[in-house]
């Protein structure tokens, strides 16, 4: 999976935590060093740190998740998507630029996804089965915050700042997969 799945997370962990708890955390997950943006991080490892997260900042994590999604859709804006066609995908009616995007992020999926199954039901509808992030974890409540603000930050900022997504349902709570909608208000 990509470092942006944890690079945010160690940055905004240091507006809730100690600097030496937040290293714990990430020591605890297999990362003793943290990997350079362009290197690939294991997915146990990104779970590890997305769970950890959940599970040590019961009243703080959606929080620090919607930041650090936030800061993650950001680098996928400004290193991975050309100046030119975000202009594009602006210059297009919203639908024919969801479509165009959401092929594209189809083929990035595994930054994201790693072995998880990145599937377009349709394209305001998309879904991670057996998504890594929330591997025997168990919630009554969908729990990807990161991923569904990662998605609306490129997606928003990228087309159209009304878009939004939603997380509809979760693997955590018992779904068969986490499912993103996507709406226009």
């Amino acid at each position: 999976m990509s470092a942006n799945m944890i690079l945010p997370i160690h940055d905004v962990l240091s507006r809730f935590i100690s600097t030496d708890h937040r290293d714990r955390l990430f020591r605890d997950a297999g990362l003793k060093f943290l990997p350079s943006p362009q290197e690939p991080v294991r997915e146990r490892q990104v779970a590890q740190v997305h769970q950890t997260v959940r599970r040590e900042f019961p009243d703080d994590w959606p929080h620090i998740m919607k930041a650090a999604g936030e800061m993650a859709g950001r680098v996928v804006l400004d290193y991975r998507m050309e100046p030119a066609a975000r202009d594009l995908l602006r210059r297009l009616p919203w639908s024919l630029a969801t479509w165009m995007l959401v092929r594209t992020t189809t083929q990035n999926a595994w930054t994201f996804t790693g072995s998880g199954d990145f599937r377009v039901v349709k394209t305001s509808t998309l879904e991670i089965g057996n998504n890594p992030v929330t591997r025997s974890e168990v919630s009554k409540d969908p729990v990807c915050v990161f991923q569904q603000t990662v998605l609306e930050t490129v997606f928003s900022q990228a087309i159209d700042t009304r878009l939004s997504f939603v997380e509809t349902a979760c693997c955590a709570a018992g779904s068969k997969a986490c499912r993103f909608e996507l709406a226009m208000p």
